[in-house]
């Protein structure tokens, strides 16, 4: 059956979508909106390529009046995330969010509680799962490889770049780095590695970039694991101009029968058993995305590889790692 979708904001990963809408001709795009005053969403003008015709608002309350899509995707300013998504989600619309699910654990609550309500499909903007070297991690985890996994070692590292946007200066707006690209390691650390965080610890600051000083350009976080093993993430934008990629993302994890590492910014695996030393374990791309098991569960066909429970989860926990930081103390996940 034919769908329509609606975009709020043009921030983040909204090419996960954008670039996939072709190959499905029964979801029709047909209106676009700033998520605050004054938010540049020109991208979506005139878009080619197979993508259909679309009309701009200046309001997306009044978009969603207008066009009651079947389909949001949420990709503003960040604070915004939550409010956005509990006013879509109240209407009945299906959402694929970028992250953070919201920045207030009190809004994460009442999304967890709108989407069971009204039994839309919720999805997150967190790719990594799709990559080929996280899969296939994961997959060597589940099969008992290195045995039980008891230390995790992760890392995100961004170059700055010459494009931040202002309201980075403003914590209320921007955040955490924590929220916003820790997220990503809390992620694919908890779901290769199959375990639960209970406590965390943390610490952030804004020491470079100092024009944004809502952005915290370092972040060091520790948690506790159900297991009694630890998990230690380095966040940072600190990676140099002159570096091949933009980022540089890592996983070790030790147990004990071996030790799995992504290496290479996220490209190789390197496997290290009791009985044999493997750099690089051939990975398996999965044969699905992000948005094609949205699309698969919006008509009832299929499940998402990060479902609604684990979205709302892991948003929790990089709030709670946010406010370890902040307060000084260790916060109970």
């Amino acid at each position: 059956m034919p769908y329509k979708l609606a975009i709020i904001g043009a921030a983040g990963h909204v090419n996960l979508v954008l670039d996939e809408l072709p190959q499905f001709p029964n979801v029709h795009f047909s209106a676009y909106a700033p998520s605050f005053e004054g938010e540049d969403v020109s991208r979506y003008e005139g878009l080619q390529g197979g993508i259909s015709s679309q009309k701009g608002y200046s309001d997306w309350r009044q978009m969603l009046d207008a066009e009651e899509p079947d389909i949001v995707i949420i990709c503003g300013r960040y604070d915004l995330n939550g409010p956005i998504a509990i006013e879509a989600a109240r209407r009945g619309i299906h959402i694929i969010s970028e992250k953070p699910s919201a920045q207030k654990l009190e809004e994460v609550d009442m999304l967890r509680q709108l989407v069971q309500d009204h039994g839309i499909v919720y999805a997150i903007m967190l790719p990594m799962r799709y990559e080929a070297a996280f899969f296939t991690a994961r997959q060597l985890v589940h099969r008992g490889i290195i045995g039980e996994p008891y230390l995790i070692s992760a890392q995100k590292s961004y170059q700055w770049g010459h494009d931040r946007p202002t309201w980075y200066a403003d914590p209320n707006k921007y955040g955490s780095t924590m929220t916003w690209v820790g997220i990503h390691a809390f992620d694919y650390a908890r779901w290769v590695a199959n375990v639960d965080y209970t406590w965390v610890c943390a610490h952030h600051a804004n020491l470079v970039h100092t024009e944004r000083p809502g952005c915290q350009d370092v972040a060091t976080v520790m948690a506790q694991l159900a297991n009694g093993g630890s998990a230690v993430f380095h966040l940072d934008y600190l990676r140099p101009a002159g570096a091949p990629t933009h980022g540089d993302d890592r996983l070790r994890i030790a147990g004990s029968k071996g030790v799995l590492e992504v290496c290479d910014r996220g490209t190789r695996l390197h496997l290290t058993t009791q009985t044999r030393d493997i750099p690089s374990w051939p990975s398996e791309q999965p044969d699905r995305t992000l948005f094609s098991d949205f699309v698969a569960a919006v008509e009832g066909q299929g499940q998402l590889l990060v479902p609604a429970k684990e979205a709302f989860d892991i948003t929790a926990f990089a709030i709670k790692a946010a406010q370890a930081a902040d307060g000084g103390n260790m916060v109970k996940v």
